[in-house]
């Protein structure tokens, strides 16, 4: 329990853009990739995520480390890491049931 009341209070303070990110693998087919749509998450002011990409969405709760990566508590995402890459809004995610090694998650709010 004190975790997540600690992902409440560490997210409200970073730079993080909140809104809808939209999750995609990749996967290369001999001659071509293949983009692979996993559904959303999205990141609120208060610490707490929705990821949709089922028909009820599945909710948890996140902390942003220092370097700027989303750390995942409870919901789908429970454990995984999204890492800020070198491109604005955008992230690496890695979680422990992942059907693909990562994806690719963008910003798509404006």
């Amino acid at each position: 329990m004190a975790a997540l009341n600690a992902a409440a209070q560490a997210a409200p303070q970073s730079t993080l853009k909140y809104g809808k990110y939209g999750c995609t693998a990749s996967k290369y087919n001999g001659s071509y990739y293949e983009f692979i749509p996993h559904g959303s998450f999205t990141i609120n002011p208060d610490g707490t995520y929705f990821y949709s990409g089922f028909a009820k969405p599945s909710k948890g709760k996140f902390t942003v480390d220092k370097a700027g990566n989303l750390l995942f508590i409870g919901g789908y995402l429970d454990k995984g890491k999204a890492e800020k890459i070198d491109r604005p809004n955008k992230f690496f995610l890695v979680f422990p049931t992942i059907p693909d090694n990562r994806w690719t998650c963008s910003c798509v709010d404006k």
